[in-house]
This record gives C-alpha cells, structure tokens and sequence, in this order.
C-alpha cells in the first residue's frame, strides 16, 4: 500500500512516477508541468487496458530525477489546494483549538505552581 501517489520508477531508478486517479488533477498537474519547464512522460491510459467499464483508470507523469524536487512541489501544491479541511466542521475546529489552549495553560499553571 502506497501512502503517496508517486514513487521510484520500478524499473529505472532514474525517474519517479507520479499518479492520479481523477483526470482532472491529472490534466491540471500535466500543465503545472509545462508551466513549471519540468521535463515529463505522460503515460496513455487508455494502453493500460482500462477501457472496460469498472476498471480504475490511472494516469502516470514520470519524471526524472533531476526534476524530482520541482514536481514533487507542484505536486503537494495541486493537492494542497484540492483538499477539504481536516476538521471541516469550523464550530468544531475551533472548539477544539480552545479545549487545547486550556489544557496547556492548566499544563503551564500547574508547572509555575509547583
């Protein structure tokens, strides 16, 4: 099980490959790419086989080494902007925030009393 959505190419360890399961992200990660000036590969999904219905349809970019950092950054920037929140509840979020403040201040209360 893969934590990321990219990883060293298995059979060339002088690219990395990065993969997306929606198009969308694919197509917009393709022309930050471009924008970028980071050289990549785009794989076809439709040479995976995946044109059954059912089937996952997975699109791979493979980058070199040398431009690793550079996609990897606009990487976590793309899905850095397509995330929901952690906690998307704000009333929630915030009461936690407060519940946390208090526990360290009684922390710092407690430490100065003793």
């Amino acid at each position: 099980m893969r934590w990321t959505n990219w990883y060293l190419h298995p059979a060339d360890n002088r690219y990395y490959v990065f993969e997306f399961r929606d198009v969308s992200l694919a197509d917009e990660y393709e022309g930050r790419l471009q924008a970028g000036g980071v050289g990549f590969e785009r794989e076809d999904p439709l040479s995976q086989g995946a044109s059954s219905a059912g089937e996952e349809v997975v699109h791979r970019f493979g980058v070199h080494r040398k431009d690793f950092k550079d996609a990897l950054r606009l990487n976590h920037l793309l899905h850095g902007e397509h995330r929901s929140p952690f906690i998307p509840h704000a009333g929630l979020r915030w009461g936690m925030l407060a519940v946390t403040a208090g526990v360290v201040m009684l922390a710092l209360w407690g430490w100065l009393q003793s």
